[in-house]
């Protein structure tokens, strides 16, 4: 048995746009990315200046595992969480906030609460299991001073403990060429995503928590575009984790793609596919400890 796992990103600049991919429960499909803009609610900033500026980057700020909120979906299909206020927009994430309840403005987001210890008990999910019940909800913010609107966004989050592997979503390419790339001010993004820890049951590679290929290889013509997200497996084989430490590693990257046309492992009803190998352009890596007890 395996499942797919896939991410979301946000981004906060001049305007918020926002591309969700929801984790589903097993038996399920994925959602379809949804695209929302909403205008800056703070003064237009500018790239960080110096003598000399820092190196063009993507620059890590903020990281953590976070509570879920149950139900964890609104009633679209689409991720409650985190919620992002609009307070011009009829169809706002969060359109008020708070006891005693105020307007939620733009550029605000309420998130679940992070923390160090977790329960082993919810988060081992040892057994066979028909529907996805996540521990938490990973996040990691990060600002995109890099200028580069034509790489690949991907992204990789992997949890271990010593050199076992519980969690591994594989590499992920959200949305093809860059869209945050270049804007002034620079862009702040999130990629969340539910999580859970172990095997869900399954054995061998890409089992449970270890993400197996989804829309990969590439089905459609490269030169006629490409379905995304899609996700290459890692070929790693998940355990399930024990109380102690855990350490979370992600890894968002720039990077140029090079397809290469094959025949092997196409999607049914395909004689012809693309594999990919990527040139790094741009990284940054976000790690942190969480605690199963």
């Amino acid at each position: 048995m395996t499942k797919v796992r896939l991410l979301a990103c946000i981004v906060l600049a001049l305007a918020v746009a926002f591309c969700a991919f929801a984790q589903p429960a097993l038996a399920q499909s994925p959602n379809h990315p949804q695209v929302r803009v909403l205008p800056q609610a703070q003064p237009a900033g500018a790239k960080p200046e110096g003598n000399p500026p820092p190196t063009a980057n993507l620059y890590g700020l903020e990281q953590a595992f976070v509570a879920t909120f149950f139900p964890t979906s609104n009633s679209d299909g689409t991720d409650l969480w985190p919620c992002f206020g609009n307070s011009s927009s009829p169809n706002a994430d969060c359109p008020t906030i708070g006891s005693p309840t105020v307007t939620f403005p733009t550029g605000g987001v309420a998130l679940g609460v992070p923390s160090y210890v977790w329960s082993y008990a919810n988060c081992d999910a040892p057994s066979p299991q028909t529907t996805y019940t996540p521990c938490g909800q990973t996040e990691t913010w990060y600002e995109d001073d890099s200028g580069d609107s034509a790489d690949d966004l991907i992204y990789q989050i992997v949890a271990t403990q010593g050199t076992k592997i519980i969690a591994d979503s594989g590499v992920v390419d959200f949305v093809g060429a860059n869209p945050y790339g270049g804007l002034t001010p620079p862009a702040d993004v999130i990629i969340y995503g539910d999580q859970n820890f172990g095997t869900l049951g399954a054995t061998g590679k890409n089992n449970g928590n270890c993400s197996a290929n989804f829309n990969y290889p590439v089905a459609s013509n490269v030169e006629s575009g490409i379905t995304y997200p899609y996700v290459i497996a890692a070929n790693k084989t998940c355990v399930d984790p024990v109380p102690g430490l855990a350490t979370l590693t992600a890894t968002t990257e720039l990077a140029t793609p090079s397809y290469t046309k094959t025949t092997k492992g196409c999607p049914q009803g395909e004689s012809v596919c693309y594999t990919v190998k990527f040139t790094k352009k741009y990284s940054v890596t976000q790690k942190w400890n969480i605690w199963f007890q």
